[in-house]
């Protein structure tokens, strides 16, 4: 695998990195005024440490921390404003475990370099924003199809094994998108042969079959891959309009005598090329440690690179999207983990794959996606390291968000 070799062209283009409860592009310092009567307005700051420009950063606010902020407040009655303009920001109340109550408020911002913004947040409806994530299960195929505003995924179930496309396979599918819209009911609805032929929106170019795909795991076992069987169950927990999060179990499998479950949460926010995994995998008890790969099949002309310059170390392959049916372009495909769990880099005939390793029932973090020439948002691989290099020093200097004021009630 090449190492890359950096230009000096910058490339506007922004990442998040936001999930569950607590934020991974985001440090909340502690509100000191929450203390105070709840008022008609909460200000926050935000703000970008980063020497670059930083678009479609998701930012969260605990619920808990806005009710108690803000007099009259709820779900359907909260709104997110810029201070400087005045206007309205794209904002969704997430429940983040499917329980019925609010765990966060999330809204969308762009930074300059070293930029600070200010929002209030008042008890007023929202808009109704445009989804810009969404997830769905088809049920003819038994496929998991989540997208953002970038790009598309897909991963099999079961149901797969039923179908003339019979396939073992957790590997995972990319769909790649020349418009910022999501796709994913619209192709569904075209059929499986319509959705493999770009008619302008982009197509289902990438052949995953019985690999890792784009980002899928499997165990290290003896020098090998030992990948898992079809998911068995899946759940919806959040679907849009800024983030979608769901969940999918795989079956037992084995690696000599080891036996092991999976469970995956997905989490993908608006205007990210990259999604969030947390991987949970169980063993019996009395296993110490379970060693896993996480990688990316090998394409026709691919080459791979790796990253370790940050904490988050990154590997990723870059080549031509398959000429079938109108395939075009160069596609990349990355994965990301924390730099001091990677074991190590291999290549073998058909992949390349960081290994490393996971704690049973301890979730384990990766961030994995794609990107695609055609796309606009990148012109060579070297916008592509760029947006890759930038994903990582988010994750390690996320956007701090502090409490400026509230507005005494009268």
């Amino acid at each position: 695998m090449m190492r890359p070799v950096y230009s000096t062209r910058v490339r506007r283009r922004g990442v998040l990195g936001v999930v569950a409860l607590t934020a991974v592009g985001v440090v909340l310092s502690p509100l000191h005024a929450q203390t105070a009567p709840a008022a008609r307005e909460f200000i926050v700051q935000a703000e970008n440490s980063l020497a670059f420009t930083r678009t479609d950063e998701v930012l969260s606010l605990p619920w808990t921390r806005v009710v108690a902020q803000v007099r009259g407040v709820s779900p359907a009655a909260v709104r997110v404003r810029d201070v400087g303009s005045g206007r309205e920001v794209a904002s969704q109340v997430l429940d983040a475990n499917a329980d019925g109550t609010p765990d966060s408020l999330l809204f969308v911002a762009d930074f300059r370099a070293k930029e600070a913004r200010r929002f209030v947040v008042e008890a007023v409806a929202s808009a109704k924003w445009p989804a810009r994530t969404a997830v769905r299960h088809d049920d003819p195929r038994d496929d998991m199809a989540w997208e953002s505003d970038r790009l598309a995924w897909r991963i099999y179930g079961q149901g797969l094994k039923k179908t003339s496309s019979a396939m073992s396979s957790s590997g995972v599918d990319i769909w790649v998108k020349k418009t910022k819209g999501l796709v994913v009911e619209k192709w569904y609805a075209k059929g499986h042969d319509a959705y493999h032929v770009d008619d302008g929106e982009g197509a289902d170019f990438y052949d995953v079959g019985e690999t890792l795909g784009a980002g899928g795991t499997a165990l290290w076992f003896a020098d090998s891959l030992v990948r898992a069987d079809n998911f068995t169950t899946w759940r919806v927990v959040a679907s849009g309009p800024l983030r979608t999060i769901f969940e999918v179990e795989y079956p037992e499998w084995k690696a000599g005598t080891l036996a092991v479950t999976q469970t995956k949460r997905i989490i993908i926010d608006a205007g990210s090329n990259l999604y969030r995994e947390e991987s949970v995998f169980r063993a019996p008890a009395g296993t110490r440690e379970i060693p896993y790969v996480i990688g990316e099949v090998k394409r026709p002309g691919m080459v791979g690179t790796t990253s370790r310059t940050y904490n988050w170390a990154w590997l990723t392959g870059w080549g031509p999207a398959a000429p079938k049916k109108g395939g075009d372009g160069e596609i990349g495909t990355a994965v990301l983990l924390p730099r001091d769990r990677v074991t190590d880099w291999k290549e073998t005939g058909n992949h390349y794959f960081a290994v490393t390793r996971a704690t049973p029932g301890v979730p384990v973090v990766h961030y994995t996606g794609a990107g695609w020439t055609m796309s606009g948002d990148f012109r060579d691989v070297r916008d592509w390291w760029r947006y890759l290099d930038e994903y990582a020093q988010r994750l390690a200097a996320p956007i701090a968000i502090s409490a400026v004021n509230t507005a005494s009630v009268p």
